[in-house]
C-alpha cells in the first residue's frame, strides 16, 4: 500500500526550542552550517545549550593559505561564531583532524560523563551519510551516548543532504546563522558555504507553508532505533 506524501517527508515544522540541548560539532564551523538556526532558537528560548568541539581542524587550510596562525585563527573564529549565536557554554577538546575514530573509546566516555553531568533533552550530531570521517564517527559516538542515556538524537547536515523527518522553521533566525557562518572566514576562503547553506535551508521549506522561507533538516533517532543505526554505520577503512 502506497504511503501519503506526509509519511514519507514532513510537511509541518517541529519545534524543539524549549529543550535543552547539546551540540556535538567534529569541527569548528559545522554547528553553524548544520544547525546554527535550531541554536539560535534554543537560546531565544532561554533553553541551555552547550557546545562541543571535537577537533581543532588543524588540517582544514588544505593550500597552507593562513600559515602557522591558522589554528589559532579557527579557533578565535569558533569563539566568534558561539558569541554571534549567543552561545555561552562550550568546549574545544582539540582532537586532530580525522583523528576522532583514533580516539573513539575515550570520547564515547567522555560525551558519556558530559550528558549525565548536564542531562539534555537533545543530542545535535552530524549524520552517517557524511563523507568526512570525523562526522560518522560523531555520529557512532553520539548515537550510543544517546542509546546509554536515552537522550533523543538529531542528526543534522553538512556535506550531504538527508531525507530528514524532521523541519525546524529558522526564517527569522537565517540572517544571524549567516552571519556567524560568516565568522569561519578560513573555511569560506576555500568553499562558499554560505551560499550553498543558503540554498539548503530554502530548498527544506519545500512542503512548508509559503511564511516559512528558511528551515533546517534532520532526522529525528529514537532510543529505540539508536542500536540499529549504529549497526548500520560502516567505518572508514
Amino acid at each position: 500500500m502506497f504511503k501519503n506524501e506526509s509519511e514519507m517527508y514532513p510537511y509541518l515544522a517541529t519545534d524543539f526550542s524549549h529543550l535543552d540541548a547539546l551540540v556535538i560539532a567534529p569541527h569548528p564551523d559545522d554547528e553553524s552550517i548544520g544547525c546554527g538556526g535550531s541554536i539560535i532558537k534554543h537560546i531565544n528560548s532561554s533553553s541551555r545549550v552547550k557546545v562541543i568541539f571535537l577537533t581543532n581542524g588543524d588540517k582544514g587550510d588544505f593550500e597552507g593559505r593562513f600559515g602557522n596562525d591558522y589554528l589559532q585563527i579557527r579557533r578565535q573564529s569558533a569563539l566568534n561564531a558561539m558569541e554571534t549565536l549567543g552561545v555561552r557554554d562550550f568546549e574545544f577538546w582539540e582532537y586532530g583532524d580525522r583523528q576522532v575514530y583514533s580516539f573513539l573509546g575515550e570520547i564515547e566516555e567522555r560525551l558519556l560523563n558530559t550528558v549525565n553531568k548536564h542531562k539534555p533533552s537533545i543530542i545535535y550530531a552530524p549524520s552517517s551519510y557524511e563523507a568526512h570521517p570525523d562526522h560518522r564517527a560523531s555520529f557512532e559516538i553520539a548515537s550510543k551516548t544517546a542509546q546509554r542515556t536515552g537522550t533523543a538524537l538529531l542528526l543534522y547536515e553538512v556535506l550531504i543532504a538527508l531525507h530528514p523527518n524532521i523541519l525546524a522553521d529558522i526564517t527569522k533566525e537565517i540572517k544571524q546563522k549567516i552571519k556567524a557562518i560568516q565568522k569561519y572566514y578560513t573555511e569560506l576562503y576555500y568553499n562558499n558555504y554560505t551560499a550553498k547553506i543558503i540554498g539548503l535551508n530554502r530548498f527544506r521549506t519545500f512542503t512548508l507553508p509559503s511564511y516559512v522561507k528558511y528551515a533546517e533538516g534532520f532526522i529525528l533517532i529514537q532510543k529505540d532505533e539508536s542500536e540499529q543505526s549504529i549497526n548500520n554505520h560502516t567505518r572508514p577503512k
